[in-house]
């Protein structure tokens, strides 16, 4: 008789957290040198990382509205990839 083998669930991934990987998909296509693709690799190794998603409003405030942004609302990991987005989103502009 064979042996009974213990069927365990393989574990899942977590939560996909689309918030966030709008906000690096964004941040990827401001992107124009090596540092800026650091930053947005480092972010996505956070991203993997983190236990929740951003939510849907405060991303979109990020993307769309930054200049009325509260940095103060946004998780503190999140801050140094928030405001090297706003540095890329600022520097972008400027080259217009």
């Amino acid at each position: 008789m064979p042996l009974k083998k213990d069927s365990k669930k393989p574990q899942s991934k977590g939560k996909r957290k689309t918030n966030l990987l709008k906000l690096c998909t964004v941040m990827n296509k401001l992107s124009v040198d090596a540092v800026d693709k650091e930053v947005v690799k480092r972010f996505r190794t956070v991203i993997d990382s983190a236990e929740e998603d951003l939510t849907k409003s405060l991303v979109n405030q990020i993307i769309n509205h930054s200049d009325e942004l509260e940095l103060t609302t946004v998780p503190e990991m999140f801050h140094p990839y928030v405001k090297h987005y706003l540095f890329m989103k600022k520097r972008n502009t400027k080259k217009k």
